[in-house]
């Protein structure tokens, strides 16, 4: 218990410092003090100070104020009079009950909310005052004046070179003040309170009320006025409304108010507080006073003008320390009339509205003249069982007083309160104004203050960096109350703000169901900025700022993201890109009691576009998803400045992440968090009562240490029902999404009757109770699967995941047919559970879909588990030895593929009116082997449709694809997603005697030495070979007529690199490999989404590398397929003695552990083709017999290929063509074949082909730390016969040897030769 704190001294006198002085001085010290009544032993400072009288009782006056550690020093008072802790009886227990209490140590769960550092310097003797200088002109002298003290009405101009006090109230309404830029206007304490009437101030010079080291104690009131005028056009502009009308103009001068210091300006519950009682509980202690106004913010789940749980309260008395682990109690003049919830998880805040030092618009003039009768509803648009709108194009006449610092001004504020501020569609008339200030005013800050009553927004930071905007209260406010204006604002710090009951502008609101379009919303003169129709908290244009430990209580959402492809409002011609900047630190804010009118809100929102429309000047907005200027994508490098194009591509290593950190939301009817752009790390998120914990709509979310509580035993207070609400965790998207989701927990969540199969216990997950229930069908986890059109790819994973009390875990949720009859979406489902926490197996595994639909295409074994929630398809992933995920896209027939979302294969509809399906099968896919024929699964396997995406576990014996109008003569396959450990082998069925021409080809390449853009598959001799190659041979297995690839993910604008080899040359990429072609280290070789030490391959969309397949086969009946195209046969995929009991395992029965895995053959062919020359011919393939060019590759393009029309030996040789330049030719790598100092002897037969002799050159290339070495040996070959070329070579044991090939060159670009019969060896 805090013992009792002496009460102020000085309580009836007029406090200067530390000096008291009598209230009928009517200011204490000063010029002209001696003048005053009382004289100068009472009015002056200096002469009280010479008597050295001390005040002994708390009405003394002409005294100095005592202080118990220097009698001689002023302090500022830091808290305020408080009692002891009222108790029952004598030692009896504390009227505060037992608790549970909430400390701010245990204020949260997974999220650590930072509060704002202890002020600096309380109770240090204040310093530099400004009201006690000397050389000051008393305003009510008349000698200040060329003619008499001002007289009501007029406008004011300060003498030149002046500093002009106010010590009493100016009883006269004034006009415009104006301070000249050598002037200041100062107000001193007066213990009796100060009132300043105004119209305006143009402030050249200074505004001066107190200082840093001098806070100013007592009260001033100024008050601004003036009627709205009517001349205000649709940009929010009128001649009559200038800068100065009914407001503070900080033209070039210095604004500098520094009121009473309180700390902390606003806390948190320690203790629910229910109706009727007269005190609250709070977690930090406070210097709060009697009298004084607080907010105490809803825990409702809507917030609006015409139904909120908002309370204002006066102070009665403070008690510090009342319990332990309590900061302090706050008694109250009037009783609670709401309950307000304080929990482990969340707690209502509790806010300081009262400050000493008040600006404010007058209480005639200021309040709006057409509010909002509270009468409106809207039919169209019920939300959980309510039609509670409000009543548009009312509340917009609002029009109280404004700050503005522009044209080079500083502007200081803190301890003063706006109330009546800001003036609804009038363009920069805010409660506070930065206005275009640039890097000008980096030591400006406005803080610990309080702004309530707001009729346009709270503080506006426009045009100007590094500000501070600090431990505000802000409540009752219209339009986005945190501002960033134009969206080029950076480098600024918002920190430990509390916004609460903010309201749309003209009570339009962007009011909308559950879909992801919003109509637009055009400037209006109601509405001029449209994204007002969401007015949230804080209005967040630009993350290249500090966010730290700010509060949202209502609003549409709590924190507005908007995207910003340009700038707007006078910024509008800069060169940026707003959306694009990377964030600072957005670290420790919370929201709640929002998202209420849209289902995909969010507490946090990320999204809505801002926007002049083309030929415009007046700017529109969606607040929806608008997927071309509704996107984020930032990124390192300012692709605005350094290309001129902000539109330009933002390569691999040059990405930024969104990087939001604990976080924390509660009582949101909507999402915790939706983002439509991607790119986003959320780091110690917590979700609690919420309708869905997090949504994520766009590609590369990283998500860590997430808790979602959907419900925590706390009732709903709401319009309509609660249990329509839904109680979801996560919701994974249908395309084009990358997520990964670690460490997380969901509890409470999912619906609790008939879904007991992972948890049976009475507590779990939420049922259809009126108070906190959930809709019926409520799920932890969400798949979309409504659309035939957007179907998923490889596109999320997990890791490490509980769950507590928790009912359905799974849902595929098709909200058009419920999955009957299945989608594209609904049977491609797939997720990487990478350690089985989330299916509840613990060990890796793969989740596919589980409808009945996708035949046996997930259900690869007998030892699958299947899950009745979803339902879903559990696959354990260390069951054989490669398996994984894979994608691919199939195109052979545009005329088939380009009806998707058109006439076929639809977002949403799978029927029309007689039932026929949009998106019927015109093929099927299915695993390879006995175990997956027409005998074991008669549906044939997964279907494919038009729309002819394939995700599928891998790395088993490979898919085989059957199209109903037989094999494709030109098949496609782009979006390829696979890991290079987990090979994906696809078959078809091509008709007896057809060809191939098989070519992966890149997509923006333009060919070079260190980048190929080609590469032309060569024919191997086995489904083994092609298996364990590179990706780039194909084998056509004449006994069952069926075509064999392996399919490989390359990189999107290069077929080949220098990863491995001096030249150009395609292998097998794996995720780690670089991208040597962009110089940026970061840059992978394909593109991917890591999080976590988890990684997604990710496929390119539009315009992409691809994988083509042509088959010279005789066209059928119908154009585009071939004719009589042969049954799919299967082949022997187990030894004897074994059976299939996988799609990738053989074994000696089902139960049996005498398994057999897929695995590599010999290099060679089985029968090995002629080799030339010595057996210890250090060179690989020497006479190009092998089913492939590798490991022999070309220097330059795809001329150099296996030619059997030649051949010095053997049946093969190699033939260059195609050559542009004279080092073209044929190469192989040596590197680590040959000892340094060592003598070899090496030779090779070439032969010309279109030119009758020519120059040749059998070199080497010796690459060393010390510089390149090329020696050989030349001379004339023909057309007429073989030419050998032979020498020796020793590699000099000078420098460090990093490289080595053989190579052929020498004959002019266009000349073609064979080569054949190389050979090194070592001599003697």
């Amino acid at each position: 218990q805090s013992p009792t704190t002496t009460p102020s001294y000085c309580m009836n006198g007029i406090l200067q410092s530390d000096v008291c002085c009598p209230s009928s001085c009517g200011r204490c010290g000063g010029s002209g003090c001696g003048q005053l009544p009382g004289g100068g032993s009472q009015c002056c400072t200096s002469a009280i100070k010479d008597a050295g009288n001390y005040c002994v009782d708390f009405s003394d006056a002409a005294c100095i104020v005592p202080d118990p550690s220097s009698p001689t020093s002023s302090k500022s008072p830091t808290v305020a009079p408080v009692t002891s802790a009222p108790t029952l009886e004598a030692g009896g227990p504390s009227v505060y009950g037992d608790g549970p209490f909430v400390s701010l140590a245990a204020s949260s769960e997974v999220a650590t909310i930072p509060r704002p550092p202890p002020p600096t310097g309380v109770g240090q003797p204040r310093t530099g005052c400004p009201h006690e200088q000397g050389g000051l002109l008393d305003w009510h002298d008349a000698a200040t004046w060329t003619n008499n003290v001002p007289n009501a009405g007029e406008d004011v101009t300060l003498p030149e070179n002046s500093k002009v006090v106010i010590a009493l109230g100016v009883d006269e309404e004034l006009g415009v003040i104006t301070i000249p830029a050598s002037s200041e206007l100062i107000f001193a304490e007066n213990a009796a309170g100060i009132v300043f009437d105004i119209v305006g101030m143009d402030v050249q010079g200074a505004l001066r009320v107190g200082s840093e080291t001098c806070r100013y104690l007592t009260d001033l009131t100024i008050t601004l006025h003036g009627s709205r005028p009517n001349d205000l056009n649709i940009y929010g502009k009128s001649p009559t409304a200038t800068t100065t009308y009914k407001g503070i103009s900080v033209n070039g001068g210095t604004i500098s108010i520094h009121g009473k210091r309180h700390y902390p300006t606003w806390t948190r519950l320690a203790q629910t507080a229910p109706p009727g009682q007269t005190y609250l509980l709070v977690q930090e202690q406070i210097d709060w006073e009697p009298g004084q106004e607080i907010v105490l913010t809803t825990t409702a789940v809507h917030d609006s003008r015409n139904w909120h749980q908002n309370e204002v309260f006066i102070v009665s008395s403070v008690v510090l320390d009342p319990v332990p682990g309590v900061g302090a109690a706050v008694h109250l003049t009037s009783a609670i009339t709401h309950n307000h919830i304080a929990n482990g998880g969340y707690q209502a805040e509790v806010g300081l509205l009262s400050r000493n030092v008040k600006v404010q618009g007058a209480a005639d003039d200021s309040e709006p003249t057409d509010p909002d009768p509270g009468t409106c509803t809207n039919n169209n648009r019920y939300h959980y069982g309510s039609n509670l709108a409000p009543c548009a194009g009312t509340d917009t006449t609002g029009f109280g007083g404004h700050i503005m610092v522009h044209s080079g001004g500083k502007g200081y504020l803190e301890g003063v309160e706006l109330y009546r501020m800001g003036q609804t569609n009038v363009l920069g008339r805010y409660p506070f104004h930065w206005h275009m200030l640039e890097n000008g005013c980096e030591d400006c800050y406005f803080k610990d203050n309080s702004i309530h009553r707001s009729f346009y927004r709270c503080i506006s930071i426009h045009g100007t960096h590094g500000t501070l905007v600090s431990e505000n209260v802000a409540y009752d406010v219209s339009g986005y109350c945190y501002y960033l204006e134009d969206g080029v604002e950076e480098n600024n710090t918002l920190s430990f703000n509390l916004a609460a009951h903010i309201h749309p502008v003209s009570n339009i609101v962007a009011n909308s169901g559950g879909g992801q379009i919003i109509p637009v919303f055009p400037q209006s003169s109601n509405l001029i900025l449209p994204a007002d129709v969401t007015a949230s908290g804080f209005y967040l244009t630009n993350l290249h700022n500090d966010f730290i430990g700010n509060a949202a209580s209502g609003g549409w959402s709590g924190f507005a993201l908007p995207v910003l492809h340009s700038p707007i409002g006078s910024n509008k011609d800069v060169n940026m890109r707003p959306a694009n900047r990377p964030t600072k630190t957005f670290d420790g804010n919370t929201a709640h009691s929002t998202g209420w009118w849209w289902s995909h809100a969010g507490a946090f929102y990320s999204g809505g576009s801002l926007y002049y429309p083309s030929g415009s000047d007046r700017l529109e907005y969606n607040a929806g998803r608008d997927q071309s200027k509704g996107r984020r994508a930032p990124c390192l490098v300012d692709k605005c400045v350094t290309n001129n194009n902000c539109d330009a591509y933002c390569a691999e290593g040059e990405r930024a992440w969104y990087k939001l950190t604990n976080s924390k939301v509660f009582m949101v009817a909507s999402p915790g968090l939706n983002s439509w752009s991607g790119r986003m790390e959320v780091i110690s998120f917590e979700a609690h009562d919420v309708e869905l914990g997090m949504e994520a709509l766009e590609s590369g979310f990283g998500i860590d240490n997430l808790l979602v509580e959907c419900r925590s035993g706390e009732s709903w207070a709401m319009p309509g029902n609660p249990n329509q609400a839904k109680a979801n965790g996560f919701f994974w998207y249908d395309t084009g999404q990358e997520h990964i989701i670690t460490n997380a927990k969901f509890r409470n969540c999912g619906s609790k009757s008939g879904y007991n199969f992972y948890d049976s216990s009475s507590t779990r997950g939420c049922d259809t109770n009126s108070i906190n229930g959930c809709r019926a069908g409520s799920t932890v986890w969400g798949l979309l699967t409504h659309s035939d059109e957007h179907t998923p790819e490889i596109m999320q994973a997990t890791r490490n995941i509980t769950y507590e009390d928790c009912g359905r875990r799974f849902r595929l949720f098709d909200y058009k047919n419920n999955n009957s009859p299945s989608s594209v979406s609904g049977r491609n489902q797939n997720w990487l559970d990478v350690d089985g926490t989330a299916s509840g197996l613990n060990e890796p595994t793969i989740i596919g879909s589980g409808l009945s639909d996708a035949g046996k295409w997930w259900d690869v074994e007998p030892d699958t588990v299947q899950d009745p929630d979803g339902p879903l398809t559990f696959i354990k992933t260390n069951n054989g030895p490669e398996r994984g995920l894979g994608h691919i896209r199939l195109r052979w027939k545009d005329s088939v593929h380009n009806t998707v979302g058109k006439t076929s294969c639809l977002n949403g509809p799978k029927q029309d009116e007689a039932g026929n399906p949009y998106c019927p099968p015109i093929g099927r896919i299915r695993h390879v082997g006995p175990m997956f024929d027409a005998l074991n699964d008669p549906s044939g396997g997964l279907p494919i449709t038009a729309n002819s995406e394939v995700p599928g576990i891998v790395g088993g014996f490979g898919w085989a694809l059957s199209l109903y109008d037989g094999a494709p003569k030109n098949l496609r396959i782009d979006q390829v997603e696979v890991d290079s450990t987990t090979p994906l082998m696809l078959a078809i069925s091509y008709p007896p005697g057809t060809s191939f021409s098989i070519t992966a080809h890149a997509a923006y390449c333009s060919q070079s030495t260190t980048k190929s853009c080609t590469e032309i598959f060569q024919e191997a001799d086995s489904v083994q070979h092609v298996r364990f190659s590179q990706g780039n041979t194909y084998y056509f297995d004449l006994a069952t007529n069926v075509l064999w690839i392996r399919v490989i993910q390359f990189p999107q604008t290069y077929t080949g690199d220098t990863l491995y080899s001096q030249t150009a040359q395609w292998h097998l990429w794996d995720n780690d490999d670089m991208n040597p072609q962009t110089g940026n280290p970061n840059d992978h070789a394909l593109d991917r989404f890591s999080f976590k030490g988890i990684t997604l391959p990710k496929s390119k969309f539009g315009y992409v590398n691809y994988l083509e397949i042509t088959a010279d086969c005789t066209e059928g009946p119908v154009s585009g397929y071939c004719a009589n195209t042969p049954a799919y046969i299967d082949p022997q995929v187990c030894s004897p003695g074994y059976i299939q009991v996988s799609y990738d395992k053989c074994c000696v029965s089902v139960s049996s552990s005498d398994c057999k895995s897929l695995t590599r053959p010999p290099t060679v062919t089985p029968t090995p083709p002629p080799t030339y020359g010595q057996t210890s011919n250090l060179v690989d393939n020497p006479g190009f017999e092998s089913v492939s060019l590798s490991p022999w590759h070309a220097n330059y393009g795809t001329g150099v290929t296996i030619d059997t029309s030649q051949s010095h030996s053997g049946s093969k040789s190699v033939l260059c063509a195609d050559r542009t330049s004279t080092w073209n030719g044929v190469e192989q790598n040596l590197f680590g074949r040959l000892d340094v100092g060592v003598q070899y002897r090496y030779s090779g037969w070439v032969k010309l082909k279109n030119r009758s002799s020519s120059f040749f050159k059998l070199a080497f290339r010796i690459t060393k730390d010390t510089g390149k070495e090329y020696p050989g040996v030349t001379g004339t070959i023909t057309n007429t016969a073989w030419t050998k070329f032979e020498g020796t070579m020793t590699i000099s044991t000078t420098g460090t040897l990093t490289g080595l090939e053989i190579y052929a060159e020498g004959p002019a670009a266009n000349v073609e030769y064979w080569v054949d019969d190389v050979e090194v060896v070592q001599d003697g």
